[in-house]
């Protein structure tokens, strides 16, 4: 007879002890009830601290076995990326002053407490998630660092349960959705399923901008239910058309709740249309590459954003010259390939001058008018945030950024434009540091792979991401929000787990390189099947 799963978990103890955890529960009941009282439903996040240490508990406790619901993980990430880009964050339940339920954290929380329960339950899990993060030791660490420099901010900070509710967004979509990313990019396939997820819906969200461009206002305003109303100023701003004080265009924003973070999103996305155009793909793959990457660019200009031209302009500049450093040390007699690396220099050096001598490109690269004035504002923060980084270089807590810096724009509204300051002043020089290296040693070892595996199939998808994570920590220097953040940290998953697939087939020192990712793809299809 097998025995039962909660074995061993029940046992006996003095009746003092016991009598003395019952009053010690009363009390701190009783005291969880008198505080609610006086401070709800003005203060509700501190409340929800003692459900979350609960619900850890509950989960640490769990027996070992094999029934964790490893085959949920997958589903469920699939359902949050989908819910990022194709759902408004913005339409959700609001239950007095609790905080959202949004489509991406219906989705999100079950995510992360799953992968918490499998943790937690199967040892064979956390024995292969642990080698998988070995593969890029340093990556691991700086990312332990990081939350634990976000944690510490907690008790810098003068808003507790801001910062709490900033922390616990932190945990969820970056240091989760980070750790279920290097799990799920370890399985053969799912790195090219992704890509081609995030190209699909990049195509819906163009369609949708194309609409609301037609439309002058967003497709759904004037039909939202009333459940998914939520009677908030900040929302009320995103409904209504935003137009360029300049000429009057209208802006698109589609899904996004600005038209920078649509541009943002694009930007970033386009070294993936370039992998499919310019690499060795089927001819369906590049005809649709063919296609997405002109719609981009039409959907960028109609955002009217210069952070879109920039991250754009970044993304093709970066990846031709990776590309063609790549190829040129794999094909010695390619032709095309040296002569753009040894050309290069001269094309950069073009490139930025016709952003100045070319109307056109000059007012949508560096701006005119009002973006100038835009322009202005940013360095004005600049000026009033530098000597509160000096005065304070620990940080003032996470999510106070802005409310530490105090700027406040024309419209009398309390703003922060550059997400280094934000990180600056949120947790630290240390915490710059530790963020920022994180992107930019994802962007190394997704090089460094690529190098070493060459550009077939799934490892060429590294040389994409290398160049995205580039252009996240450029364009990051002229922009705050954070929407697109869980894209940035899902790739940085997906750097860890193909360099361990990679380590797991490392040529040897003269071997055939493209020999050697034709075999990761044999064993990939074999895996698969």
């Amino acid at each position: 007879m097998a025995q039962p799963l909660l074995a061993g978990y029940r046992g006996s103890s003095p009746r003092l002890r016991r009598f003395l955890l019952y009053i010690f529960l009363a009390v701190a009941c009783a005291a969880y009830g008198f505080a609610f009282g006086i401070y709800a439903p003005a203060r509700m996040m501190p409340f929800v601290v003692p459900a979350v240490a609960v619900t850890s508990l509950i989960l640490w406790c769990l027996p070992l076995g094999d029934y964790a619901p490893i085959s949920a993980l997958e589903p469920l990430f699939i359902a949050y990326f989908a819910a990022l880009l194709l759902w408004p964050n913005y339409l959700a339940l609001a239950l007095g002053n609790l905080p959202w339920i949004t489509v991406a954290r219906l989705t999100g929380v079950p995510l992360v407490l799953t992968l918490l329960a499998c943790l937690s339950i199967s040892r064979p899990f956390r024995t292969e998630l642990r080698t998988i993060l070995g593969a890029d030791a340093l990556t691991y660490r700086f990312m332990l660092i990081l939350i634990a420099l976000w944690t510490g901010s907690i008790l810098l900070s003068s808003d507790p349960g801001t910062s709490l509710n900033r922390y616990s967004l932190a945990m969820l979509n970056y240091a989760g959705i980070f750790f279920v990313s290097c799990y799920l990019f370890s399985r053969p396939g799912f790195a090219d399923l992704w890509v081609r997820m995030l190209l699909v819906m990049l195509t819906i969200m163009c369609a949708m901008a194309i609409w609301e461009d037609r439309l002058q206002i967003l497709p759904w305003v004037g039909h939202i239910p009333s459940f998914l109303s939520v009677d908030d100023p900040v929302v009320q701003k995103i409904l209504r058309p935003t137009f360029n004080t300049l000429d009057g265009n209208y802006r698109v924003k589609a899904t996004a709740t600005t038209p920078l973070g649509l541009s943002e999103l694009l930007g970033l996305s386009m070294p993936f249309t370039m992998h499919f155009l310019i690499g060795k793909h089927a001819w369906q793959l590049r005809l649709a590459a063919a296609v997405l990457l002109p719609l981009f660019v039409y959907v960028i200009l109609l955002t009217d954003s210069r952070l879109g031209v920039v991250a754009g302009c970044a993304s093709v500049m970066f990846y031709l010259l990776i590309w063609a450093a790549l190829r040129w040390r794999q094909q010695k007699t390619s032709l095309l390939a040296p002569v753009i690396v040894m050309s290069y220099p001269a094309l950069f050096a073009a490139f930025i001058a016709a952003t100045f001598l070319v109307d056109k490109l000059k007012y949508k690269f560096w701006g005119r008018g009002s973006q100038q004035a835009s322009t202005q504002g940013r360095l004005d923060q600049w000026s009033m945030g530098i000597p509160k980084i000096i005065l304070n270089p620990i940080g003032h807590g996470i999510g106070q950024g802005a409310e530490t810096l105090g700027f406040r724009n024309l419209a009398g509204e309390l703003t922060i434009d550059s997400y280094w300051l934000t990180v600056l002043l949120e947790i630290g020089v240390a915490g710059f540091i530790v963020y920022y290296g994180l992107m930019l040693r994802g962007a190394f070892s997704a090089a460094r792979t690529v190098v070493n595996m060459g550009q077939d199939r799934e490892f060429g998808l590294l040389l994409p991401m290398s160049v995205a994570l580039l252009n996240f920590v450029i364009v990051k220097i002229a922009f705050s929000q954070d929407a697109n953040h869980p894209l940035i940290f899902m790739m940085l998953g997906a750097t860890v787990a193909l360099t361990y697939r990679a380590s797991k087939l490392r040529p040897l020192p003269g071997a055939d390189l493209r020999a050697v990712a034709k075999r990761a793809n044999r064993l990939a299809r074999v895996r698969v099947r």
